[in-house]
């Protein structure tokens, strides 16, 4: 049976417009949790509810939590769905760019499961949903906040899907291979036939839509979508551990050297090394 009430972060693009776009179509509440207000997304739908919050604000997420548990608005279904990836360590590691995608991927999150698990025992068993990534296993290393953002994010899950377990908390996860969303990267800088394999391996949006509503109606802990591409990051994951170099970022996008080492006589019998200063490129960045 389809859930009579859904939650649902970052419905602007890509995945979570697609989920909106299908509940929607079901006749399902909704409520709908952007950082920005987007007027022709909120014309367009008028029986949704459009929460304008900021997933990374702790205190912002707890009082849309508990401001919907008291009026009994909160939803059985909570789809946590918003995430951005940036370019934030190629020709250097950008700090900055790197706590952007971990404050909206992971804690943007994270910051829903605190109040959540504080509310009462609900009469109804509620679903969170956590929409995480193939790429934990083995990811970009030029996105290196999408990858490790990811990467702990299964891990709590998987770790409150057992905690929870029998639970009206049901912890679930969809594990998305590619899916060709804006949150897609470096589309202009990867050779033709690593962007082929991608384009091959990748799943539709429907299709991810339908992975998500099929999960989301059983107790299953985690769901991978689409199968195809569960070989190719199995075989990227072993090619990087038989393979010196493979896909590991030991140079950069433009095919230069990590760092450029120069060795400096400085006097008798010492030598230092300088480190050739590299230059530093801007980020790219999405939506799910």
């Amino acid at each position: 049976m389809e859930p009579k009430s859904v939650l649902i972060t970052g419905t602007t693009s890509g995945i979570g417009r697609a989920l909106l776009e299908h509940y929607a179509g079901k006749g399902v509440s909704i409520v709908s949790v952007n950082r920005r207000h987007d007027p022709e997304l909120e014309s367009r739908y008028p029986s949704v509810r459009f929460e304008c919050v900021d997933v990374r604000d702790a205190d912002e997420v707890q009082r849309l939590v508990e401001g919907l548990a008291k009026t009994a608005e909160l939803p059985e279904l909570l789809v946590l769905n918003a995430g951005i990836n940036r370019l934030d360590n190629d020709e250097s590691f950008d700090l900055d760019a790197y706590k952007s995608v971990i404050d909206t991927n992971l804690y943007g999150v994270l910051h829903f499961i605190g109040p959540l698990t504080r509310l009462p025992v609900g009469q109804i068993p509620r679903h969170v949903v956590a929409v995480s990534s193939l790429a934990h296993c083995v990811g970009n290393p030029y996105g290196l906040g999408y990858f490790t953002s990811k990467r702990a994010l299964s891990a709590c899950f998987e770790v409150w899907s057992k905690m929870y377990a029998g639970t009206d908390l049901i912890f679930q996860q969809i594990l998305l291979g590619p899916v060709p969303t804006a949150i897609y990267t470096m589309e202009d800088r990867l050779p033709a036939w690593m962007v082929r394999i991608r384009d091959s391996f990748s799943g539709s949006l429907d299709g991810t839509v339908r992975a998500i509503s099929r999960l989301v109606v059983t107790r299953r802990k985690k769901l991978f979508y689409p199968c195809k591409a569960v070989p190719l990051y199995w075989g990227m994951w072993l090619g990087q551990r038989l393979i010196f170099g493979l896909f590991q970022g030991r140079k950069t996008l433009e095919g230069k050297a990590r760092r450029k080492s120069v060795p400096k006589r400085t006097g008798e019998g010492q030598v230092s090394v300088e480190h050739e200063p590299v230059g530093r490129r801007g980020a790219t960045d999405g939506q799910g």
